[in-house]
């Protein structure tokens, strides 16, 4: 059984996030995609006035639909960081040891994970997941200390689109799977300016979100 795991602090969630999710899924034949909004990131201030309750609501309103799409508030119960190490621990005792865990995250945000708690072992329980972009290739090739050497044909295949998915070993044996997608440039920061200056987001949100937010007066 393959699970994917969507961590973010979901603020708000938005279109770009459930394309990516259900592209992942398809690429990789995942069996369902784990939603888990953050509850204190070691990484990230959670702030805008939003409570937990809302950005899990949103979330809840956001995979309506999907049967592949799953929610889960671990990390919004702890009182603590929320450690992405915990949360893979928690799913993998949640779907057994024979489960194979796939945890999605950006390109950036993965590149940056020798910051991250305990991310030796981190990196020998899942395989993960970024979308591919083009522009990042040289700095895999040379920031990360956590990858094996890339194979550049692999790249360009992705970029020309010849190919939907490739993959590169982890230095713990694992891979780190990249995803072509399309170009979404879509963000949650942006989107809570322009709700703050009192323009649309429409088409950025899920209807459901976006009346959610209208009616609760968010990020105003």
């Amino acid at each position: 059984m393959k699970i994917g795991i969507f961590g973010g602090t979901f603020n708000p969630i938005h279109i770009a996030h459930l394309y990516i999710a259900e592209e992942v899924r398809q690429v990789l034949e995942l069996k369902e995609v784990v939603f888990v909004p953050a509850g204190v990131p070691p990484h990230k201030e959670v702030q805008y006035g939003v409570s937990a309750e809302h950005r899990l609501k949103m979330v809840q309103l956001a995979v309506e639909g999907n049967p592949h799409f799953r929610i889960s508030d671990f990390e919004l119960t702890r009182p603590m960081p929320s450690y992405s190490i915990k949360t893979v621990e928690h799913m993998q005792a949640t779907y057994g040891g024979d489960a194979e865990l796939y945890f999605i995250t950006g390109v950036d945000t993965f590149l940056d994970i020798g910051s991250w708690h305990a991310v030796d072992r981190l990196l020998t329980l899942c395989d993960f997941v970024t979308t591919f972009r083009p522009y990042t290739d040289q700095r895999l090739l040379t920031s990360s200390k956590f990858v094996h050497e890339v194979d550049v044909t692999v790249l360009d295949a992705l970029d020309q689109k010849l190919r939907h998915v490739g993959k590169v070993e982890l230095v713990s044996g694992r891979d780190l799977w990249l995803v072509a997608t399309l170009g979404m440039d879509i963000s949650s920061t942006e989107i809570r300016k322009r709700i703050k200056a009192r323009k649309s987001a429409k088409y950025l949100l899920p209807e459901k979100v976006e009346s959610y937010i209208i009616e609760n007066r968010l990020y105003l």
